[in-house]
């Protein structure tokens, strides 16, 4: 009974001790990733109650330890302390992390027919561990990862490790990695099966950029899936490599295809000082049989121009890089005491090359009527062109880094039937750069130069005009160029740059200052002469649909200098 009695006071003892109002645990002698370790590993008490308090002080020290091996330090020293402030408790763990085990030597050993592989040249360099580097299981288990998963992406399925082990001397601080893998077999790619399309078989085989027995390679899958999505045809791909059935080393690959709606119809609305309110509407026909032929027609009506331009595409032998195109188009303008109406038909070969270029051979003909003043002049041309182009683009609708290279060459000749000798050439480029968060550079220019034989009888459409929103800001659209009895009628040469630069104020809005310069000319020698120049400030809006730009501009150098508002909309490249 005494005992009983006794047993029954220290359980009463025991659960009659309050809890604390509140557990503080601090983190003294290390801070950084050293500290989030400690932190990580020991957690905190699981209540403020006497005894959770006790077991956490219990297990405190080898979690810590752990969490400090985990990144190098296998000498620390650590100590637990209680501090009791008023109602609350405070736990100080005191750690001195002593000096970390380094890297002395890591041995990376590949073997089997991967051996060979030039994917694998030089792996040891790419893993993100050196010798002498802190010990970092961390960065450890993502080495390992790295050469799992390129064996993986290069077509290694059945890979394995031989050995993979971390050893480590906590007397001598030094560690050693051991990582040998044995890459096994090397798949290629099988047959390509697609889902129902309305698209032929034959023509669905002519999207695929490998060939059946080819060595298998991650990359070239998802590159698959991007240009199918970027074919115009589909509007949603997923390719799915079926490792699951492989058969005599080659893997099958599954492409499930959802076909765009058979009839498109797109609007917009919009607004530019250069050519004032906008309406645009178009009709596509994704594709209009089943090889992959496709129909569009847009139509845009502003205020100073209207056109309509209807495009027949067929696309040839590799269908994702070339095509050939078959295009109508019609257009009328009304600038600066200018008239003009164009009809054009032409056929374009365009072909994207292995680089990224865009190269399109073309033929045009042309017939544009037009009014300069009181001369009204009609004027034909068949003209042959080639040009080329790349765009490269990185963060969406208005890019952080990007850049736009154009060159094109056209002649006509009368030999050909045009009316007149002409021969025009026009090159250019922008670039998009940021540096840090919020830093972003614009950097354009254009340059252009026609002969010929007959300057009065050269379309405007086909002159040189600078002045308006993309081109010298501060002054009005296309005035810029030799005049004729105060009429600006374009030149023979063009030479135009800008550079602005923007900070990025919000996610959304990026104030700029600008400065653009150059005109158009009716000799070379007048480059530096006749160059005029606009500089100012404005505001830029990422809109959910693109770019939006205001900017304020003002004549720099001229008698009356005054400013100019300028809006437009659209991406800088």
């Amino acid at each position: 009974m005494r005992l009983a009695a006794l047993v029954l006071l220290i359980l009463l003892a025991l659960l009659g001790r309050p809890a604390y109002a509140g557990v503080e645990v601090v983190i003294e002698g290390v801070s950084g990733e050293l500290a989030d370790q400690v932190r990580g590993h020991v957690g905190e008490p699981a209540s403020a109650d006497p005894a959770a308090i006790t077991a956490f002080r219990r297990r405190a020290v080898e979690r810590a330890e752990r969490g400090l091996q985990a990144v190098g330090h296998y000498d620390a020293q650590i100590e637990v302390r209680r501090e009791r402030l008023d109602e609350q408790v405070r736990l100080t763990i005191v750690v001195d992390p002593g000096e970390p085990v380094r890297l002395s030597r890591i041995h990376v050993l590949i073997t089997g027919p991967g051996g060979t592989d030039p994917a694998f040249a030089g792996i040891e360099q790419r893993l993100g561990i050196g010798e002498g580097d802190v010990l970092h299981h961390g960065r450890y288990e993502a080495a390992r990862r790295a050469i799992q998963n390129l064996a993986l992406d290069q077509g290694y399925f059945d890979g394995r490790y031989v050995t993979r082990r971390v050893e480590v001397d906590p007397e001598a601080r030094e560690a050693e990695v051991i990582l040998h893998y044995h890459t096994g077999v090397r798949y290629r790619f099988g047959a390509v099966r697609f889902s129902e399309s309305p698209l032929a078989e034959a023509f669905l085989q002519r999207l695929v950029p490998f060939e059946r027995d080819e060595p298998y390679t991650a990359e070239q899958v998802a590159a698959f899936n991007r240009a199918l999505l970027d074919s115009g045809y589909f509007s949603d791909v997923r390719v799915r490599p079926r490792r699951d059935r492989t058969e005599d080393d080659q893997v099958p690959v599954d492409v499930d295809l959802s076909a765009r709606a058979r009839h498109e119809i797109t609007t917009g609305v919009g607004f530019t000082t250069d050519l004032g309110a906008r309406v645009r509407l178009g009709w596509r026909r994704p594709w209009v049989n089943q090889w992959g032929h496709s129909l569009a027609v847009e139509s845009e009506i502003a205020e100073r121009r209207q056109n309509l331009i209807s495009t027949y595409t067929v696309p040839l032998r590799d269908p994702l890089r070339t095509q050939l195109e078959y295009q109508l188009g019609i257009q009328a303008q009304d600038v600066a005491d200018i008239d003009t109406e164009q009809v054009t038909a032409s056929v374009q070969h365009r072909h994207r090359l292995e680089s990224g270029w865009q190269q399109v051979l073309s033929l045009r003909a042309y017939r544009e009527r037009y009014r300069i003043d009181d001369d009204q002049r009609t004027t034909q041309l068949y003209i042959p062109g080639v040009s080329w182009s790349r765009v490269r683009s990185r963060g969406g609708l208005d890019p952080r880094w990007g850049d736009r290279q154009m060159l094109s060459l056209e002649v006509a000749d009368p030999d050909l039937a045009s009316d007149i000798e002409l021969r025009r050439v026009r090159t250019a480029t922008r670039w998009v750069r940021t540096l840090g968060e919020r830093h972003r550079f614009l950097i354009r220019g254009e340059v252009g130069a026609l002969a010929t034989d007959s300057f009065v009888d050269v379309p405007p459409s086909l002159r040189f005009y600078a002045g308006g929103d993309q081109s010298v800001r501060g002054y009005k659209y296309q005035t810029l160029g030799p005049e004729e009895d105060g009429t600006t009628i374009g030149g023979r040469y063009l030479a135009v740059g800008s550079a602005e630069y923007g900070y990025q104020l919000t996610p959304n809005w990026r104030p700029a200052i600008f400065v653009d310069s150059g005109n158009a000319y009716a000799d070379w020698d007048d480059l530096s002469a006749e160059a005029k120049t606009g500089a100012g400030f404005g505001i830029r809006w990422s809109s959910p649909v693109g770019p939006v730009r205001l900017d304020l501009a003002s004549t720099v150098g001229e008698a009356d200098d005054s400013w100019r508002l300028h809006f437009s909309m659209g991406s800088d490249l």
